[in-house]
């Protein structure tokens, strides 16, 4: 898991305009093999360390307070299948709104729960232990 703003580059595949996405460091690996073996994926967060501990966000649908979560991706309904032959469990995302949109999330394999793991994937990894870094190989 890495801080806020520490980016790979990651080669999708979706209906969206960009090909080529940034995606937190920790986890962009992950995410370029879920594409390279089919899996559409829409979206990604790696936590950044926080599971489980209360955060607060805002949108254009409100302020809002709930639990962080694990690494975890969003996948188009047509990869749930494949997503499962490689081990994930995904199930429905729905948004603010209450809306599905034959969206589907699920956590990965990769990726820090704790602040403390963030500290020590920075270290083995030897990417300064700050926010914002940009785009890291």
């Amino acid at each position: 898991m890495c801080l806020h703003g520490v980016y790979k580059m990651v080669n999708v595949i979706n209906e969206q305009q960009n090909r080529v996405v940034k995606v937190d460091a920790c986890i962009a690996d992950e995410i370029q093999k879920l594409n390279d073996r089919g899996v559409v994926t829409l979206g990604c967060c790696c936590g950044h360390g926080k599971a489980g501990e209360i955060v607060e966000w805002e949108n254009e649908s409100g302020r809002w307070k709930g639990y962080g979560t694990p690494p975890s991706a969003l996948i188009r309904e047509a990869s749930i299948a494949l997503a499962r032959e490689l081990g994930y469990v995904p199930f429905p995302y729905y948004y603010a709104d209450g809306t599905h949109n034959k969206i589907w999330q699920m956590q990965l394999k990769t990726g820090c729960l704790t602040t403390d793991e963030v500290k020590k994937w920075h270290e083995i990894m030897d990417v300064p232990l700050e926010k914002d870094i940009g785009i890291v190989k």
